[in-house]
């Protein structure tokens, strides 16, 4: 299979998920936080929620592959050499001790796969709460979105900020460069590697949009450094980028990624947080443009999103997160990613069903709102040419801090 992605909106072929398992079970309150998770789940439900997602993109015709799976089968096929290297590797980064290094060594190829993603814990006899996990699960991996950036035919390992997320970012990269069916080497780039005179490169796959074939769109944010668009900037002019729209997000926990704020939905539609786009905002974010046909990257700040979409020809219509009148239900919908949909095809998205505000938006934008329960029914047909908003019950995956899009990372789009 060859990564082909040139938009956010354009048919969802194939998919990369990852239901949340065991790693989301072995969640004690007091290690939550550093896990960057607020809450433990119930991930039974958690587990359910997801499956019903799955159920969605497979009535449109999109197959979906899950992470666990994928790692699973890259280890059974690669050398053992390969997997000790990705061993050591993550001992070196995540300081393990070398008794853990020989255990993981020791596994099967499918022991090894639920290891790396759920992690190891200690021994009952020996357990207490400073000694939880000899290796810590990775629970954050159910967002597919971040550890890695599928655009264009390339595939880039992001550089994630937080050392908690990092092994996601490895273990993408180990995947696409060994696994059979997603292989392609000669196309994975990793970001680590762009990183100039000790600089830290930082840039996650929430903060990355693809616009159209011309045209990216990616957050300065708390997750994504200045410095690391600047770098990336190269790689892009090399696939034909010619428009970088950057988009400096408030450094709030609510604004992590760019995707939580604004999703493209259709050809000429788009779903905002109003404070940081709306034209009337008093309180607009920052957008710089950068023209990468130019030898030197030369920012032009432009007043709204929306003015520098118009300046290459864009046009896009904002329907609001929250509903127009109520800042109130604007803020605490945008924190339940009322702005955050997965685009199945034109005007066919899935977002959370408790965002009932974003909802009457939708509708009264013309999209069909209906339930993914209804969705996958028998005698349901996906329509192709009827604007529709899919309501997922996703009240258990919110608590996870992300939404659909950042559940779902398209590998092909028409």
């Amino acid at each position: 299979m060859r990564t082909r992605v040139f938009s956010e909106i354009h048919r969802l072929k194939k998919v990369l998920v990852h239901q949340p398992g065991r790693e989301v079970d072995v969640i004690v309150p007091e290690r939550a936080n550093d896990l960057l998770f607020e809450d433990i789940l119930f991930g039974e439900k958690a587990q359910s929620e997801h499956q019903m997602m799955c159920k969605v993109l497979h009535k449109y015709g999109v197959e979906t592959f899950d992470t666990l799976q994928l790692l699973i089968e890259a280890l059974q096929v690669s050398l053992k050499e390969e997997a000790d290297v990705l061993i050591d590797q993550l001992t070196l980064l995540e300081k393990l001790a070398p008794a853990v290094n020989e255990r993981l060594k020791a596994m099967s190829a499918i022991e090894l796969g639920h290891a790396l993603i759920e992690g190891v814990v200690q021994d009952e006899k020996l357990i207490d709460d400073d000694n939880l996990y000899l290796l810590r699960p990775i629970p954050n991996l159910m967002f597919a979105r971040d550890p890695v950036i599928i655009a264009f035919d390339k595939i880039f390992s992001s550089s994630m900020a937080e050392m908690v997320r990092q092994r996601e970012s490895d273990l993408m990269t180990f995947i696409f460069n060994i696994h059979p069916e997603v292989k392609n080497p000669e196309n994975v780039i990793n970001l680590h590697a762009l990183s100039k005179q000790g600089s830290k490169l930082t840039l996650e796959g929430g903060d990355f949009l693809v616009i159209n074939e011309e045209t990216v769109a990616i957050a300065w944010s708390v997750r994504t450094s200045l410095a690391s668009i600047h770098l990336l900037a190269g790689q892009l002019k090399e696939v034909g980028v010619r428009n970088l729209i950057v988009v400096k997000l408030p450094t709030k926990v609510s604004f992590i990624h760019l995707d939580t704020v604004f999703t493209r939905i259709n050809h000429d539609e788009c779903l905002i947080y109003p404070p940081l786009f709306a034209p009337d905002s008093l309180s607009k974010a920052t957008i710089l443009y950068f023209d990468l046909r130019k030898s030197e990257l030369v920012e032009k700040q432009f007043l709204t999103i929306f003015d520098a979409f118009d300046n290459i020809n864009i046009n896009l219509k904002p329907i609001y997160c929250g509903g127009k009148t109520s800042f109130i239900s604007q803020k605490r919908e945008q924190w339940t990613h009322g702005a955050n949909a997965v685009c199945i095809a034109p005007g066919i998205i899935i977002t959370y069903a408790r965002n009932t505000n974003t909802i009457k938006e939708l509708s009264k934008n013309g999209y069909l709102t209906i339930s993914a329960s209804e969705v996958i029914r028998p005698y349901f047909e996906a329509d192709f040419n009827r604007k529709t908003a899919i309501l997922l019950e996703g009240d258990e995956l919110c608590r996870a801090r992300g939404g659909p899009r950042c559940m779902t990372h398209p590998l092909v789009r028409e």
